[in-house]
């Protein structure tokens, strides 16, 4: 069998019944394989760039409450949350309208205190303007009593 032209060509020949590849689809599969070990590198880089961290225990939340803690070894402040009893989320605290830092609660919602924007304390989105954007969240694991984030 020999190439065709058209869409569906066949990408090898078969010559005295040994099966041979064309020199461009040689350097396409080479180019596909390359291309995917750089994919995969550049996944372990971005894996090994999230880290684990430890950020406080279930009891330093109550249900219905939200609190602020500085994660020291990330350097970064993340605002940690309980709508329901077992139910914990973890958000970037500065909201998302001019970037203060959020730290009240009423209700259900999280508020800024500049311009009293809202936010709600499960989801992290925008209740009240005039944020329009939702807040950033980390990703939250719960190991027995102790909350991580991923960072």
């Amino acid at each position: 069998m020999s190439e065709l032209n058209c869409p569906n060509r066949r990408l090898t020949e078969v010559n005295e019944g040994k099966l041979s590849l064309s020199r461009r689809n040689f350097f396409a599969g080479l180019a596909i394989a390359a291309g995917s070990v750089g994919l995969t590198g550049i996944a372990e880089s971005a894996q090994a760039a999230t880290k684990k961290y430890k950020v406080c225990t279930t009891k330093d939340v109550k249900v219905g409450s939200a609190v602020l803690f500085l994660v020291k070894s990330a350097n970064i402040m993340v605002l940690i949350t309980q709508p329901k009893a077992g139910t914990f989320r973890a958000f970037n605290p500065a909201c998302t309208h001019e970037g203060f830092q959020i730290n009240g609660v009423q209700g259900n919602n999280l508020v800024c205190p500049v311009h009293q924007a809202q936010f709600d304390m499960t989801t992290g989105g925008v209740k009240r303007g005039p944020a329009r954007k939702a807040l950033g969240q980390y990703k939250l694991t719960r190991t027995g009593t102790t909350i991580y984030i991923n960072a």
